[in-house]
């Protein structure tokens, strides 16, 4: 026979303990509506859902499937992952370290570290280059890159173009296109990268 879950008392009632866990969907729709100025109104016409439902959601009187939920998570441009923000295994900040983190070798002059999130195709680069310093390579990969320049100016080349990038500018592109990062000013210059893929 099966082992039942432990279960918890709150607010006077019996729950599985692993439930405190799981994210509050009625809570984050209203927060994320709220935020764009819409109306349960326009939630219901973007997603085809009903505005009763959506309203009884947000109430917490009642349950939502997966497929409603990926309606839900289009209007705001998200996956279902993401739109709930959440996963169980960091519920509690997990500070990255050890071989979590990587110096890797892009070229003279460039100091170049690949942070892992373990259990998340998601990695932060953190690129610092030398004056006249650059990716010897390009690359290529699976994934979205982000980029945002932090300090003076960079030149991202995507599918043979180039692009200049100062301070400030945070730049989306298909890391699948070859890509090369390089420095061609006179003052060192840093960037943070984070890719949607691991590479490492």
């Amino acid at each position: 026979m099966a082992k039942s879950k432990p279960v918890v008392r709150h607010s006077g009632s019996l729950k599985h303990a692993d439930e405190d866990l799981l994210p509050n969907v009625g809570a984050i729709l209203k927060r994320l509506r709220t935020r764009r100025r819409l109306s349960l109104e326009d939630v219901a016409r973007e997603s085809g859902l009903s505005q009763s439902f959506l309203s009884a959601l947000e109430r917490g009187k009642t349950d939502v499937s997966l497929g409603r939920l990926s309606k839900l998570a289009r209007v705001f441009e998200h996956d279902v992952s993401s739109f709930l923000g959440f996963t169980a295994r960091y519920s509690h900040p997990y500070r990255t370290g050890g071989a979590d983190r990587l110096q890797v070798l892009r070229g003279k002059g460039v100091r170049y570290e690949a942070i892992r999130i373990p259990g998340i195709d998601l990695e932060i680069d953190l690129m610092d280059f030398e004056p006249g310093a650059g990716f010897d390579e390009e690359l290529s990969h699976e994934g979205l890159d982000i980029v945002l320049v932090v300090s003076n100016d960079v030149v991202l080349s995507v599918a043979g173009e180039d692009h200049a990038l100062s301070a400030g500018d945070c730049v989306v592109y298909s890391a699948g296109y070859k890509h090369r990062l390089h420095n061609e000013g006179r003052r060192p210059a840093r960037a943070i990268g984070l890719t949607t893929g691991r590479m490492y």
